[in-house]
């Protein structure tokens, strides 16, 4: 069921929660996938990602949260495993809850968290396919009891990138001039993404929303390609990928390079 989940679906589905007091905004995925099993369709485990966004500075950090139930002895999380840029970090006991101890042993669920560095949520978000999503596991160890094995979708990722992209670069208004030049659109919504090890020029700007009759639709662009190059300019952000459009003329032709999946392709763009 997790792998049946695209980007698309984490984007819409995560959770904006604004702050005040911290003057903060928090973005998350607990609402894009829970797994019920058993008879009374228990949740057991959950896992998901948050970010928190300083409104002052704009500076963002990442984590894991994991929702762990289980019955017996208490467990004491401390550290995590996982194939990251910075190796193992710290587990952060959020809280826990205690349920069922009127009668035989009590039922436990820890709600534990840790940090995750950007640079690797964005590595991995660039090694997402449409319709190939792929897992990334983590291991929370345990100083007292059996140590606990998560996995977060790369579609998850993408899509909560995506999400925290939207809310830190929104559309700047429009200016309404005596005689204001025309505006190129290219017409999509995307998000910045590095080179993986494997591929490394395989970093521009991931397509998360194609709009419908654009100068991108019309190209054949679709979501989860890469856009690597407009012309000869080197894409690098979203911002870099506004640059190069508004630079063309109207009824000028383009030429985009992009990768869809491991393939390197043209495709020609009409302005």
């Amino acid at each position: 069921m997790l792998l049946s989940l695209g980007m698309e679906h984490f984007a819409e589905t995560a959770v904006v929660a604004e702050d005040p007091g911290n003057d903060s905004i928090t973005v998350s995925t607990e609402r894009g996938f829970v797994e019920h099993w058993g008879p009374l369709h228990t949740t057991w485990n959950d896992e998901f990602l948050k970010s928190v966004i300083d409104n002052k500075t704009g500076r963002k950090s990442f984590e894991v949260d994991v929702a762990i139930t289980f019955s017996g002895k208490t467990r004491t999380y401390t550290s995590v495993s996982y194939q990251g840029l910075d190796g193992p970090g710290i587990v952060r006991m959020v809280r826990r809850d205690s349920m069922n101890c009127a009668v035989g042993e009590c039922l436990y669920t820890d709600h534990v968290a840790f940090p995750v560095d950007e640079q690797l949520l964005r590595r991995l978000a660039a090694a997402y396919a449409p319709g190939k999503p792929a897992l990334w596991t983590f291991q929370l160890l345990a100083k007292g009891g059996p140590d606990y094995k998560g996995r977060i979708s790369n579609a998850e990722i993408a899509g909560l990138l995506a999400k925290v992209d939207g809310i830190n670069n929104p559309p700047a208004p429009a200016r309404i001039d005596a005689v204001a030049p025309q505006r190129l659109e290219f017409g999509i919504s995307s998000l910045a993404v590095s080179p993986s090890i494997e591929l490394p020029k395989r970093a521009g700007v991931l397509v998360v929303e194609v709009h419908g009759g654009s100068v991108a639709h019309k190209a054949g662009v679709i979501t989860g390609d890469i856009i690597v190059r407009l012309d000869s300019a080197a894409i690098k952000s979203p911002r870099d990928l506004e640059a190069a459009v508004a630079a063309r003329t109207a009824d000028s032709t383009a030429i985009i390079h992009i990768y869809r999946g491991t393939t390197e392709m043209e495709l020609k763009a009409h302005f």
